[in-house]
């Protein structure tokens, strides 16, 4: 039995891999220690997620960026050192930039704990690491960790071009554990009546694009949607979080009885389940690589802009999948070559109404192969992709 100290500024719950391979630890009877700040000032607002026994979890209130954020940076980082001086962990799994300085004073005062590095979000080349401080602990630590992990190939690729290759370095993608869909049946046979839409997770223009409002609104008869979720942007030309966006698109389309925004389901149990209803799950991403933005100190969680290289890294569609939806991918090549080539997921343009119409008909009109593919899509998530098998490329720097 080992002990295992996780530390990340934003609230591992944002992240459910980061909780998955704590999970998966613990059920091996490791005791597994979080440190963290919370995801929102609201405690109701936080996601619930089921943690093994094994696993305690302490955070730190949450604060808007600012001063008062930058000062409690500081004393979360005292926080971690005094944890890690008194608990004596055999490992340190350091999630996100920000918990780079820390790791690597922590890695330089005791060589022999083992620490691991995962970065779970690249914004792209042009996007700064801010305060310089972060960058340049986060190149040292590439250097000395014991393993360095990214969610897919090309953020491998980029990371190294980053911090230089030390042999160290290594990619698991995002995937769930197939546990959390064991209780959750696949339907006897093809649905009928309106096409069964679901999403959820971050809410902004790259997940939700207004260009989908405007083909439900020609497809009133045929397609329906509920979305569950938080909001992740604000649209600066309007001054509106992405939710008020989009109410003001249902209301202004008179699409209130196709499409249901049901917020925030705090219980990642009941959010499954609801979800488990639908036929098809929207994963849009971002079609425009963010550059030149200014970077200041922020928490992961607090980041406004759309990511990197997203196939692989985002559970949402594994998640549909191993719920027996077919997900609804962006029409980009790396998304097209991981899903829709093999058959797991139906691509459109998600900046085009009419593409996102002409997809949606097409599915409303072909529920037996909608069937047939939710079908395989589940047994694959338990047969292969899933987080049981990926994160062993893990647990075998831990355990050895």
């Amino acid at each position: 039995m080992k002990k295992i100290l996780y530390i990340q500024y934003t609230d591992p719950f944002l992240w459910p891999v980061v909780v998955h391979g704590s999970n998966i630890l613990a059920s091996r009877g490791h005791k597994v220690l979080f440190l963290g700040v919370q995801s929102a000032s609201d405690i109701s607002k936080r996601i619930d997620m089921t943690l093994n026994d094994n696993v305690t979890i302490k955070l730190l209130w949450y604060l808007n960026p600012g001063a008062r954020q930058r000062i409690q940076y500081a004393f979360f980082n005292l926080w971690v050192l005094i944890h890690f001086i008194f608990w004596r962990p055999h490992v340190i799994y350091a999630s996100e930039k920000l918990v780079c300085p820390v790791a690597y004073v922590i890695k330089t005062l005791r060589k022999k704990t083992k620490l691991i590095y995962f970065e779970p979000i690249y914004l792209g080349g042009g996007v700064q690491i801010k305060p310089d401080f972060v960058k340049v602990s986060r190149q040292k630590l590439a250097r000395i960790a014991d393993l360095c992990l990214v969610p897919n190939e090309a953020r491998l690729v980029k990371f190294i071009e980053d911090v230089g290759d030390h042999g160290n370095a290594i990619f698991a993608h995002n995937f769930p554990r197939y546990q959390e869909f064991k209780g959750i049946s696949f339907r006897e046979n093809p649905e009928t009546g309106k096409l069964k839409l679901f999403c959820f997770g971050f809410l902004g223009p790259d997940k939700l694009p207004l260009q989908l409002f405007e083909a439900l609104e020609e497809l009133k008869d045929e397609v329906e949607l509920v979305i569950a979720g938080i909001d992740r942007y604000r649209d600066p030309s309007r001054g509106k979080n992405h939710s008020e966006v989009m109410k003001n698109e249902i209301k202004k389309r008179k699409l209130e009885k196709n499409v249901r925004y049901v917020g925030l389901i705090k219980d990642r149990d009941d959010l499954l389940q609801q979800c488990s209803k639908a036929e098809v799950g929207l994963a849009f991403t971002s079609k425009t690589i963010v550059k030149n933005m200014k970077s200041k100190f922020t928490t992961e969680g607090d980041v406004k802009m759309p990511e990197f290289s997203m196939a692989g890294t985002s559970q949402r569609p594994f998640e549909y999948m191993g719920l027996g939806l077919v997900p609804l991918v962006s029409d980009l090549k790396e998304w097209e070559e991981f899903f829709v080539k093999d058959g797991y997921a139906f691509s459109c343009n998600p900046e085009s109404s009419d593409s996102i119409r002409e997809t949606l008909l097409y599915l409303y009109r072909n529920r037996d192969l909608l069937f047939e593919k939710g079908k395989r899509n589940k047994e694959k998530i338990f047969s292969d992709w899933n987080y049981n098998n990926e994160f062993r490329k893990v647990q075998k720097y831990i355990e050895n």
